[in-house]
């Protein structure tokens, strides 16, 4: 073999190499891009990251992960102060864990002190979050009896995503007039005591759970939760814990 046949030789095997490095890196991003939230279809592993990219939002836990204020509107706001007394043991909780600060003012809504001459069902206090507070708090609504009241909600940090159990095949759902195709989960999910922070006070149980028992310490609740295709991505439907199926 002449030295122009070595040299060309030398040159096909880098050719080759290339092209099979390119088919490779090619075969790697379709996959990457199938299991992304920005890929058409859905798989347990796909899904499970969906959740647990979520879920680093506090706010995006489920309701028994969360600690309720009720009567409360959107923060900061003035507030009754015998809503907040019947609820004395939470608002406590959340001012020990410096995330609402909580002080007496006039009930003429001006943020002045309160007047001597109030009357005591007029009382009312300021409540108004921290900079903590934020990252935990969205404002809500719950039904007591009749009534629809606001809420201040408090979700707990550090949720953990167990498995996906099930999921329905992605689809529009026929009970209602969304275009965008949509999937029913069941997942597993828990609280862990060493990173839910203020959470894991005992002045907060029985109203935020799933903190496995010392008994069942592999002890998972189990959730279903509405994913949604929006503008081509994959994430958390409108009001996802409301199954509308």
């Amino acid at each position: 073999m002449n030295q122009a046949q070595r040299k060309a030789n030398r040159r096909r095997i880098p050719r080759k190499a290339w092209a099979l490095g390119l088919a490779v890196a090619a075969a790697a991003g379709f996959y990457a891009w199938k299991e992304s939230p920005l890929g058409p279809g859905l798989t347990e592993g796909k899904i499970h990251k969906i959740l647990v990219a979520a879920m680093a939002t506090p706010t995006n836990a489920p309701g028994s992960a969360c600690v309720n204020v009720v009567g409360v509107r959107p923060l900061p706001t003035d507030v009754y102060t015998a809503f907040l007394e019947e609820q004395d043991k939470i608002v406590q909780g959340l001012v020990k864990h410096q995330l609402i600060t909580v002080k007496r003012v006039s009930a003429s809504g001006d943020g002045s002190p309160p007047q001597p001459d109030e009357k005591p069902e007029d009382a009312t206090s300021r409540m108004e979050l921290t900079e903590k507070g934020r990252a935990y708090y969205t404002d809500g609504e719950a039904l007591m009896g009749s009534k629809l009241l606001y809420t201040a909600k408090f979700c707990a940090p550090g949720l953990q995503v167990g498995k996906i159990l099930n999921y329905s095949k992605p689809g529009k759902n026929p009970f209602d007039d969304n275009p965008n195709a949509v999937s029913a989960v069941k997942f597993e999910w828990r609280l862990d005591r060493a990173t839910a922070d203020w959470a894991a006070d005992p002045v907060f149980y029985p109203h935020i759970s799933g903190f496995p028992s010392q008994h069942e310490p592999d002890e998972w609740q189990t959730r279903h939760i509405m994913l949604e295709r929006k503008d081509g991505v994959w994430g958390l439907g409108d009001r996802p814990y409301t199954i509308r199926w």
